[in-house]
Parts: structure tokens; sequence; C-alpha cells
């Protein structure tokens, strides 16, 4: 993956993306008084549920091409068990991390994990893989908070102040959010118009709002976006700018305390064609006001995006 620009005659029709909603407690995983990482029972836990998400995936139709993992819910210990699964099933995996510790300064990370198998395209297992590790910027207040409680362990949120592009070729391009990154505006002005879905990965309890940010700026930055929540709480979702509301929402889930994995399909040439002012079937609404004018577009953001 890379940032250079690709051609939309050769974009695949839909990119399906696999979503795991894994049940994860946040008071049985960080417990009160101890802090991270995350507690012995709730990494067993977890891996479990990944495993037979992934376990659903293999017998998928179709196979999700990319699959989706909430924020904080792979332990650290697991990252190499998750890499060969996703080298295994030939899928890109972005996953949450469980928090990156610095026991000497007190310094805590959350990060999320980029796993790329060389034959992810043709979804064949594969030999070789590209990790990248990207990191959150913006701690939720409470968050950041109980982090820092010196019962917790009185530790200090490390920012990450990068915003990541990727060109999957064929695929489109993507931009990735970790939870409270989602909500900042400054990161959806330098992805628009660059972008065909944005992917967000959380931990969240209030969903009615991710779920009016997702409505919002599928149609302001004119993109797929798809939130991978925790299954604790529910809501993850995919949006389209769709001109039909009842087309619009692609995926939702209500309802809370559950493992889900479910797979969804994202249109990546019409998205791209509609993105261009090409929707002769009018499926799509108009294009946002301010279109190739925005002062977040493709010369902007390339000074300022890592090259992969």
């Amino acid at each position: 993956m890379s940032v250079s620009k690709s051609s939309a005659s050769a974009n695949w029709e839909y990119l399906n993306v696999g979503l795991v909603q894994t049940n994860l407690k946040a008071s049985a995983a960080w417990r009160a008084g101890v802090g991270p990482p995350m507690h012995a029972m709730a990494q067993a836990k977890v891996w479990d549920e990944v495993q037979r998400s992934f376990s659903y995936f293999r017998a998928a139709e179709p196979k999700p091409q990319v699959i989706l993992i909430p924020e904080l819910s792979v332990p650290r210990g697991r990252i190499g068990d998750l890499q060969r699964a996703a080298r295994a099933l030939g899928s890109v995996v972005i996953a949450g991390l469980d928090y990156r510790l610095d026991w000497a300064a007190h310094h805590v990370w959350n990060e999320a994990v980029l796993l790329i198998p060389e034959k992810w395209r043709k979804g064949e297992r594969s030999r070789r893989l590209t990790s990248i590790t990207i990191g959150k910027t913006y701690p939720a207040i409470k968050e950041e908070a109980d982090l820092a409680d010196k019962k917790n362990g009185g530790w200090t949120f490390v920012r990450e102040p990068h915003c990541w592009l990727f060109d999957a070729g064929e695929a489109g391009r993507f931009g990735v959010s970790i939870c409270y990154d989602f909500l900042d505006l400054q990161r959806a002005l330098l992805y628009k118009e660059l972008i065909q879905h944005l992917f967000v990965i959380s931990y969240n309890r209030d969903t009615d709002s991710f779920l009016h940010n997702a409505e919002s700026l599928a149609r302001t930055m004119y993109c797929n976006v798809v939130v991978c929540n925790t299954g604790y709480h529910g809501g993850s979702l995919a949006i389209t700018p769709y001109y039909e509301p009842w087309q619009r929402t692609v995926y939702r889930h209500n309802g809370n305390e559950m493992l889900v994995s479910q797979v969804v399909k994202l249109p990546v040439r019409a998205m791209i064609h509609a993105q261009a002012g090409i929707d002769p079937s009018g499926k799509f609404k108009s294009r946002p006001p301010g279109w190739n004018q925005s002062p977040g577009g493709t010369s902007e953001l390339k000074k300022k995006t890592e090259t992969v």
C-alpha cells in the first residue's frame, strides 16, 4: 500500500469488510486500583472471541478482504498469533491493541496495528506480511483521567499526532481513526476528497453520537464510513452516502454484551465515480458544497501524510 494514485477503471466493484465486535468489559479488563495491562482472564476471553470470529470468516461468503477489530481488543502477547491468522486468511487486519506501557517513565500509548499480507488482493495464504503501528492522538477525557489516577498506576498518555493515508490500489484509499480521534474535525478536513473509506475502531459507550457523526461525515467527507465498536456496548455500523435513506445505512448493530462477526460490502468503483461527479444512476447523494475546493485537498494532505 502507498499514497500513489490509482486508476478508477481498475477499481473493484465492492470491498468486503469484516467486523469483529469483541465483548470486552472494561471494568473487568482494566480493574480499578490496578489499571493496565489487561487482566489475564480478560486476555484469554477476548482472544478466544477473535479466534472464533476468524473461524467464521474462513467459511464466510464473501470472505472479508479487510477485517476490523475494536480498540484495545488484542492483548500484546497475541500480536504474533494475529499476524499468523492474517497471513492464513489472506486478509488485511486493522486491530486495536492493549495499551503499550513504558514502566520506567510511566507513559502509555493506545495503538492499533495494520497487518497487510502480501497476497491479500487475491485472498490467498501469504508467507510475508507488512505490519504498521497507528497511534491514537486524542484520549477520551475519562480514559486519560483513569490512566492518570495514581490508584491505577499514574500513567501519562502519549499522543501520536500522525494522520495516516493508505492507498489499497483497486480497493481504494482509506484512513483510520481510533475512537475519540473520530471526532477530530481537522482530521476529517485532511481526509476529505482523498479517501473512499474511513475505518474507525473504538471502545465507545455513546453509540448514538458516533452514529450521528458517521452519518454527517459520510455526507461531508463523501465516503464510506465504518465504525467497529466493542460488542459490550454495540453500535458498529457502516454508512455510504447513498441518496435513499434506507440504503444509506449498509449495516448497523443494536444491542450490547454480544460477540458479533459480520461481513459488509462497500462500493469502491461507484464511490470513486460519484466523487468525480459521475453518477448517472442517481444512487448517491450529490457532492457536498466546496468539493474540489477544500483546503484539505490532495496537495495539502500529501505534504502531511506518511508514505508506506
